[in-house]
């Protein structure tokens, strides 16, 4: 009786197995990709809205990952109706935001809006996996989820850098009139952003 060490004895059960399971036939259980593009869900009004964006592919740039955001609503199926809202980045001497216009779905404007003003700011080793907008009454209070791979924290930007990101998602919020926004507080999943 010819003896195998144990090695090759479990290389061969793993081999038998594998084609075993191979009868030629395809899995049915593979999800293929959809053959037109998925539409972002519509959300509700806006006032009682919580939308959500933690699901942002971080590996598509490594120093800038797209931060996007994925209502909790149905979806409407239908074609989204674009308006126009100005969105304040601040400028290179770091001392006066400047209005920009920007096109944003109708159903999703100050979301969008957020969206925007957050891909404008991309500080070297700063990462944002995603971020929540939730407004009641006057207040909205964004949620930044701050990417766990982030070398850099909320406190570690520069006074320009805090100015220009805090500053810009506040003035965008409240100088937005149809949005009713007096107040904006900012959080980090849930806790408060303390500068």
């Amino acid at each position: 009786m010819v003896r195998f060490p144990n090695v090759f004895l479990g290389l061969l059960v793993a081999v038998g197995l594998t084609l075993a399971g191979c009868n030629g036939t395809a899995p049915t259980d593979v999800a293929e990709p959809p053959s037109t593009p998925v539409e972002e869900p519509a959300a509700g009004t806006e006032k009682k809205g919580d939308t959500t964006a933690d699901g942002a592919d971080e590996s598509a740039d490594a120093d800038k990952p797209p931060v996007t955001s994925q209502p909790n609503a149905a979806d409407t199926g239908g074609d989204t109706e674009m308006v126009a809202v100005s969105i304040y980045v601040m400028d290179d001497s770091c001392s006066n935001f400047n209005p920009e216009s920007v096109k944003v779905p109708a159903n999703q404007a100050m979301t969008e809006a957020v969206g925007e003003v957050l891909d404008r700011h991309s500080f070297e080793a700063f990462k944002l996996s995603g971020y929540r907008v939730n407004v009641e009454d006057s207040k909205a209070i964004v949620d930044l989820r701050l990417s766990e791979d982030s070398e850099r924290q909320f406190l570690s930007l520069s006074s320009c850098e805090q100015q220009g990101l805090f500053g810009g998602l506040e003035e965008t919020l409240i100088k937005n009139p149809t949005w009713k926004v007096n107040q904006v507080e900012f959080t980090n999943r849930g806790q408060e952003i303390v500068l």
